[in-house]
C-alpha cells in the first residue's frame, strides 16, 4: 500500500494533537507544523499529495499560503483543506469566509474543532480525485465550485465528536493518575521484596542447627 504525505499547519497543540491521531495511519504520513513560515519551509523542498491548513495562522495565513500553492506549478496539483476558525454558538460559516477560500483556490473548507472521524476518508478522496487544474495549470472553476459547494456539510460536526476535546483532556488525566498509582505500587512492591528477602533470611538461620550453648551452627 503506497503512501500519502499530508502537511498540517496549526498553531492549537491540541488540534495539531486530534489531527494527528485522525490522520496518522499505515496510508498517511503526516508532517506537523505550528506557523506558516514552517510550512512555506516545508513546502519549498516537499510536495505532499495534501496540505490542511488552519485559516488564522498567527504568522502568514492559511488562505495566503494557499493563494501560494496554488501559483507554484510544482504544488498546484496538490489539494488544500482551509480550516476556519471555530465560531461562537449559533453562528454559521460566512460567505466571506466561504468567498476567501474559492478565491484562492481551497479544495475544501473545514470549521474549527475538527473532530470529524470521516476526515481521513475525505483527504483520501481529495488525494484520489483528479486535479481541479487544467491542462494550462489555470484552475478549473467549475470543479472548484462544486467542491466548495459541499462546504455547509463538511463544516458541520457530529455532536459526540465535538467532544473529542473534552475527552482527550480527560483520558490524560486518567494516564496521569494511573501513572501515579503505578509509581504507588512499584514503591510497595519493592518494600515488600526488602520484607520478604529479611523473612527468608531469618527462616535459613531458624533451621540451622544449634550447638552445645545454643549457638547457630556455620
Amino acid at each position: 500500500m503506497s503512501t500519502s504525505t499530508v502537511l498540517v499547519a496549526d498553531a492549537d497543540p491540541l488540534q495539531r494533537q486530534l489531527l494527528d491521531m485522525l490522520l496518522s495511519v499505515e496510508s498517511f504520513d503526516v508532517t506537523m507544523v505550528a506557523s506558516g513560515e514552517e510550512a512555506l519551509a516545508h513546502l519549498r523542498s516537499h510536495t505532499p499529495d495534501a496540505v490542511l491548513l488552519s485559516m488564522d495562522l498567527a504568522d502568514v495565513a492559511g488562505s495566503v499560503i494557499c493563494r501560494k500553492v496554488k501559483s507554484v506549478k510544482r504544488l498546484m496539483h496538490v489539494p488544500v483543506v482551509l480550516v476556519a476558525p471555530e465560531l461562537s454558538e449559533g453562528e454559521t460559516l460566512g460567505d466571506s469566509i466561504k468567498r476567501e477560500a474559492r478565491d484562492v483556490g481551497a479544495d475544501l473548507l473545514l470549521q474549527k474543532p475538527l473532530g470529524d472521524k470521516n476526515l481521513r476518508e475525505r483527504v483520501q478522496r481529495l488525494i484520489a480525485a483528479p486535479s481541479m487544474h487544467g491542462r494550462d495549470g489555470a484552475p478549473d472553476s467549475s470543479a472548484a465550485l462544486d467542491a466548495s459547494s459541499d462546504l455547509e456539510v463538511f463544516g458541520s460536526l457530529d455532536n459526540a465528536m465535538a467532544g473529542a476535546a473534552t475527552e482527550l483532556g480527560g483520558l490524560r488525566a486518567e494516564v496521569a493518575r494511573l501513572r501515579h498509582e503505578n509509581e504507588s505500587l512499584k514503591v510497595r512492591l519493592s518494600k515488600l521484596k526488602e520484607r520478604a528477602k529479611a523473612l527468608q533470611e531469618e527462616l535459613e538461620d531458624a533451621k540451622k542447627p544449634r550447638g552445645l550453648f545454643g549457638r547457630r551452627g556455620g
